[in-house]
């Protein structure tokens, strides 16, 4: 799961590289090329730890069109105090560093309305270091306004629970405007990263913090089960609500649909609807995950010295134990404390079946239509994600053009969906997720320099001839600077088609991609939606992503995390669509100052009151929009502090560790987000019914 609009570097990087990067200052919109970040950023192959000797000094200014960069590598010298200044004006930018000029841009920065990011390292570029960035100042000034930020004086964590999120930065308030200089000047210091097995432990034997307390902590396993009393008189206090049917559809519209017995979509006065089971219309709100009693999980192997306490591998406990996860066949063990806890709290013999019986109380407490991807207690509607399990890749995508394997991706889907094409809980199917379903222009080369020409290889290739070169292969072979008197011997050759070429073969072949997916789910089950892939708009290789997934698929399902439920790109996106949406992710976790060790994501919300106040917001947007049916929180249980990997080794965070949940990891309701929730969940459809 991306979660959000990141430079294209990561894209090439990510997979086989350490990144770690640190804001400075940033305020900018990546893909539309507006905006400035004065950052730190340290990029090394394999898992190579990052030292100051490759970490960079960086000023990105963006004018509209373009990116341009001013980047230093000095001398880094440990526990020493530096000075950085950027000016940003319609003349151009510069960049110093204590005092010299780094290098000057004739670039007239074209800002946007927006807050501005510091002092914080983003989560896909929070890799291994030797060194702690620590950020003490930040001054902005334009025209006649100044404003001071005091950074450091706000750090008032011990280092034991600093090093889980070492930059909780801040997000500051400040006007854009392209006719006027802006000047950025903030003082850092580079100190040297605490040993972590001097500190050790980190976590309790609950998955909590070791270093911390706060309200809600639990410090016995009779606070457990005490537990589970005080939530049952919580919830006979939040019945479900009558309003609505138990598919989620609203009854007090004052309209119904067409009585089919599954989920479908219907145009009404402008607006898309999800009509349920019932003929009832419904704003479908869910949430992923639920029940979560044994995922997600953080790997141990090589770090078990961060925790105070595993349980044994055997009896009930191994339910809280996994290998190779994530599909990395390295043996690394991986643990679910949470799944501990389920087992203190309900008993050894049926803690996963209390456990699931409560998320299903829960979620009708919290107000919500349903679950949503990754699961759910039987009962819920849900849209339920495919995987095409073991059907051979070509490159990162199965050969849809060779008959063998489409075959076996056909009986891979029916073996999935099953008996479920008469379950009126399913409301929609989907295939993949997220940018894994992303066609792109490097698979696109990877097959076509293949010397044993796969059927999609010759689809391709005859794609070129016939649609690109009008059936003259010599043009072709001439264009691509290739040798080919015959179809034959060019589907033998290793080809290098064009730019504009490839990017024309990237979508056809993408198009062909999801065609055969949406009709072989179709042909399997007509009675369900299909909803794509979850694409996620940015995290592609461009817009024209967008457009090859909605002709195959009766709503177009995407996640997306971001302050606003659709800006204006998102909004003509959904225009020119003309279609139904379904958002699949969204989350605002709370940080809670920092206090609790949860890492701090873009999208992210001061505690549980706050992250019940924005997802009002963006309920309210949504339910208001047109084309929207239904959004889906991400997720159920917040994750593991130390992260839910893959990783194995020295290191106390590998991946993800955020505060996304509805539950804690002690699994607590999150009682200030639950009310919240549940206000907004049962106005939602009434706000649809009312917008123009």
């Amino acid at each position: 799961m991306p979660r959000r609009l990141w430079p294209a570097l990561l894209l090439v990087t990510a997979a086989a590289a350490n990144n770690n990067d640190y804001h400075l200052a940033t305020r900018y919109d990546w893909a539309a090329t507006r905006g400035f970040y004065l950052q730190f950023e340290n990029r090394l192959e394999g898992d190579a730890v990052c030292t100051p000797a490759t970490l960079k000094l960086i000023l990105g200014v963006a004018d509209g069109g373009q990116w341009q960069f001013v980047v230093s590598q000095a001398d880094w010298e440990l526990e020493r105090d530096y000075a950085a200044k950027a000016t940003l004006g319609p003349r151009g930018a510069e960049l110093w560093l204590d005092g010299k000029s780094l290098g000057k841009l004739a670039l007239a920065c074209r800002h946007y309305d927006g807050d501005i990011d510091c002092g914080q390292s983003p989560g896909w570029a929070n890799g291994v270091t030797d060194y702690l960035v620590q950020q003490q100042q930040l001054v902005l000034s334009a025209d006649d306004r100044r404003l001071v930020v005091d950074i450091a004086s706000r750090e008032k964590r011990p280092p034991a629970l600093t090093l889980f999120e070492p930059n909780q930065g801040q997000r500051i308030a400040w006007p854009g405007g392209n006719d006027r200089e802006l000047t950025l000047e903030t003082t850092f210091r580079l100190s040297r990263r605490p040993d972590l097995h001097a500190l050790a432990p980190f976590v309790d034997r609950y998955g909590q913090s070791i270093h911390a307390d706060w309200p809600g902590k639990i410090h016995s396993d009779q606070e457990l089960r005490d537990d589970i009393a005080a939530e049952d008189k919580l919830l006979a206090e939040l019945p479900p609500s009558p309003d609505f049917d138990r598919y989620g559809g609203w009854l007090q519209a004052g309209w119904t649909d067409t009585k089919t017995g599954f989920c479908h979509l219907a145009r009404r006065g402008g607006k898309w609807w999800l009509i349920s089971p019932e003929g009832n219309p419904c704003f479908f709100t869910g949430v992923s995950g639920p029940p979560e009693s044994t995922w997600e999980r953080t790997p141990v192997s090589g770090r078990e010295y961060l925790f105070a306490w595993l349980p044994p591998r055997e009896g009930a406990w191994a339910a809280c134990w996994a290998k190779n996860d994530w599909g990395v066949q390295d043996g690394t063990e991986s643990v679910c404390l949470h799944t501990a806890n389920l087992i203190r709290k309900y008993g050894p013999t049926d803690w996963d079946q209390k456990a699931t019986e409560r998320a299903f109380r829960r979620l009708s407490a919290f107000g919500l239509s349903g679950a949503g991807k990754w699961g759910a207690p039987a009962g819920l509607v849900e849209t339920p994600v495919l995987g095409l399990g073991d059907a051979p890749r070509l490159a990162r995508h199965v050969d849809i053009f060779d008959p063998a394997v489409q075959a076996k991706v056909k009986a891979l889907l029916a073996e999935r969906i099953g008996t479920r094409t008469k379950d009126p809980y399913v409301l929609g199917w989907s295939i993949g997720n997220e940018y894994d379903e992303i066609v792109t222009k490097q698979e696109i080369r990877d097959i076509l320099k293949r010397a044993d020409s796969p059927p999609s290889k010759r689809a391709l290739l005859d794609q070129a001839v016939d649609g690109l070169h009008r059936g003259d292969l010599a043009e072709l072979a001439t264009a691509w600077k290739l040798s080919a008197p015959t179809r034959e011997e060019l589907y033998r050759l290793a080809a290098v088609a064009t730019e504009g070429d490839l990017e024309q073969l990237r979508v056809w072949y993408e198009r062909r991609y999801y065609e055969f997916l949406y009709r072989s789910v179709k042909e399997l089950d007509p009675n369900h939606l299909y909803l794509g892939c979850w694409t996620v708009p940015g995290w592609w290789e461009n817009e024209a992503d967008w457009f090859a997934i909605a002709p195959y698929c009766d709503a177009i399902g995407y996640d997306r995390y971001d302050p606003q439920f659709a800006d204006a790109k998102l909004q003509d996106l959904f225009r020119r669509a003309d279609k139904p949406v379904l958002c699949g992710e969204f989350s605002y976790p709370p940080t809670y100052g920092g206090e609790r060790g949860f890492g701090r994501y873009p999208t992210y919300s001061a505690d549980d009151a706050d992250a019940a106040r924005l997802y009002e917001r963006w309920v309210r947007d949504a339910a208001a929009n047109a084309y929207c049916v239904g959004v889906q929180w991400f997720m159920y249980r917040d994750q593991d502090l130390t992260g839910r990997g893959p990783g194995r080794g020295d290191q106390l965070v590998f991946g993800e560790h955020y505060a996304f949940g509805l539950i804690t990891v002690t699994d607590r309701v999150k009682w200030d987000l639950l009310r919240g929730m549940r206000a907004t969940n049962l106005a939602a459809a009434g706000w649809r019914n009312a917008a123009p």
